[in-house]
């Protein structure tokens, strides 16, 4: 394989998920434009927010998974958030690599220069940011959040704190591939793999959404197999997952592949707040389906 810190952009499903973020924060700001309330944009894992190759952290699960095009796992997403028109009033960017967010503070520096005080940086873990950010006091405001982690490093708690403001939308890119290859055929998962699925998922039942028992053979022992079409029963169950906190959800998240057509991520959409989640669903149904057939 390439050396990827030498390698330029090329996945075409990372262009997509910008795309449709990128629609979406448009739409949202100019849907509530003349409210009152205050709009922020969080970004979870912010990067260094150009537009580069960004290489996966030694030791992480299935690093072989970003090769050839994908192995240019980009961050663009404060920028785009940034020149969203009309525009967000504050903007909060997290970063667990202190070099990122020195890069990040430049860019935004170089950029952006009329809103560096409209900017926030928080190091460290985004669990931990966000759910301090949750608990404070969202009466009069109203949010965006952008959660697209390599792997599985958001935990279920985060998510439904962010659900219990009722008042943040959010995008989550849920590393599809990567949960598919921890699901071993025969159900014969490591421990803290399914410690790892249990926090993510926030329930013990995913055991039931991907394994069936077959036939019992000879000796009447039922084997353990993994379900058919296995991507659809995870996109059925973490649409369920997201449905028990959210005010509403996207029913079909959109499957992002890489150029040979593997599934590596699905783009996630759930709305916090009952009020506006019926507009905030059918604005992102259309944006998805503008991306999957083009209409």
């Amino acid at each position: 394989m390439r050396d990827v810190s030498s390698m330029a952009f090329g996945g075409a499903w990372t262009g997509q998920k910008l795309d449709i973020l990128n629609s979406y924060l448009n739409a949202y700001t100019t849907a509530l434009k003349n409210t009152s309330f205050k709009l922020a944009y969080i970004d979870a894992f912010a990067g260094a927010g150009i537009r580069e190759v960004m290489p996966p952290n030694p030791g992480e699960l299935f690093d072989d998974l970003l090769a050839d095009d994908d192995a240019s796992y980009r961050h663009g997403s404060p920028l785009i958030a940034l020149g969203t028109n009309p525009a967000f009033h504050h903007f909060v960017f997290i970063e667990r690599d202190a070099a990122s967010i020195e890069k990040l503070k430049d860019q935004v520096s170089s950029s952006f220069p009329y809103k560096a005080d409209q900017v926030s940086y928080h190091l460290g873990d985004a669990n931990d940011v966000l759910r301090e950010l949750c608990a404070k006091n969202w009466n009069g405001h109203r949010a965006v959040a952008f959660l697209d982690p390599f792997a599985l490093h958001v935990s279920w708690g985060t998510i439904a704190g962010i659900a219990a403001t009722k008042a943040i939308d959010m995008w989550l890119l849920f590393p599809a591939m990567a949960v598919n290859r921890m699901l071993a055929r025969d159900g014969d998962i490591p421990e803290t793999w399914k410690a790892k699925l249990a926090d993510a998922f926030g329930s013990d039942d995913w055991e039931q959404a991907f394994y069936k028992k077959d036939d019992a053979d000879l000796f009447g022992i039922e084997p353990t197999s993994k379900v058919p079409h296995v991507f659809k029963a995870l996109s059925e169950y973490i649409t369920r997952r997201l449905s028990s906190v959210f005010a509403a959800v996207v029913d079909s998240p959109l499957l992002l592949c890489n150029s040979t057509g593997s599934p590596l991520f699905m783009l996630c959409f759930a709305s916090g707040n009952p009020k506006g989640a019926v507009i905030a669903k059918r604005i992102a149904n259309h944006i998805i389906n503008k991306t999957n057939y083009g209409q």
